[in-house]
């Protein structure tokens, strides 16, 4: 009796895991099987075996943390975050939106353009926070337009040029700084090979900058808050030191109440030159 020789061709395994790209998993083609005999469940069940196994581990991993997702730190410079748990609410999911600034960093730009912040219960909408008198948030221009805060308060810090435009309206605003010749006219130069942080169209509880190690400034070039809306919480600046800030259309208050103050800067703020054509109206941001 003759025996006869048979060939098999078994396809590929195409998989698609939702986003991801499609995965192949290549089986043996042209399995030679002397005598007839056909044996291929073991290879199956290993073949299935295996793609459980992958659906199972890239289902169970975490997704990872990108600039500028909510709920998260970003220690500078890198755009991976890890989750926070907001010390006023650690019950609830945070949706704060922190960049952690070690001494020395160099920043090209920061940015946030069309956000709306707060959340009840808040202190803070909005902070940049350095650590101490020698260990500064340094800005060579910071740029706040079209823009909207219960209150703004300036403490321990420099600013060489202040200009408040016609458009910038508040319920009350008292300037207590000192003016200084020997503020420092800042200008941080090239901006090759710093990273930027960049966010736009966000809803967000608040937006903090703060210094996070001693030793030495941070240092960014250009900082721009554009349609910046919190409707509680207080725009607050400690420990820093600016060349240009730059006030557009921008409307702060409260109450109301033109006759409190809800636009402060303090006499620890150093400051050469001042601009300010503000208004005083009954502004009342709820």
């Amino acid at each position: 009796m003759s025996r006869r020789d048979f060939t098999f061709s078994i396809p590929n395994i195409k998989v698609r895991f939702g986003g991801l790209t499609r995965l192949r998993l290549p089986l043996p083609g042209g399995v030679y099987l002397g005598g007839g005999k056909l044996i291929v469940g073991s290879m199956a069940t290993v073949g299935i075996g295996f793609l459980a196994s992958m659906f199972v581990l890239i289902s169970s991993g975490d997704q990872e943390i990108t600039w500028p997702m909510t709920g998260a730190s970003y220690a500078a410079p890198s755009m991976i975050g890890s989750p926070v748990v907001d010390r006023e609410f650690p019950a609830d999911r945070s949706q704060t939106l922190q960049i952690n600034l070690p001494a020395n960093i160099r920043l090209d730009e920061v940015s946030f353009t069309n956000i709306s912040l707060g959340k009840n219960g808040i202190t803070d909408a909005f902070q940049i926070a350095g650590t101490s008198t020698s260990d500064l948030i340094t800005i060579d221009t910071l740029i706040i337009k079209n823009s909207e805060f219960p209150t703004m308060d300036w403490a321990n810090g420099d600013i060489y040029t202040l200009t408040a435009t016609t458009d910038v309206v508040a319920a009350g605003h008292t300037f207590e700084m000192t003016m200084a010749s020997t503020t420092n006219d800042v200008v941080i130069g090239s901006g090759r090979g710093a990273t930027s942080y960049i966010a736009k169209d966000m809803t967000v509880d608040r937006i903090l900058l703060t210094q996070s190690t001693t030793g030495g400034d941070v240092l960014i070039d250009t900082m721009t808050l554009d349609g910046v809306r919190a409707f509680t919480g207080a725009f607050n600046a400690d420990y820093f030191e600016i060349g240009r800030l730059i006030l557009e259309g921008v409307r702060i208050g409260d109450d109301g109440d033109i006759n409190s103050a809800d636009f402060v800067i303090h006499s620890s703020v150093s400051v050469n030159t001042v601009a300010d054509s503000i208004r005083e109206e009954p502004v009342y941001i709820r």
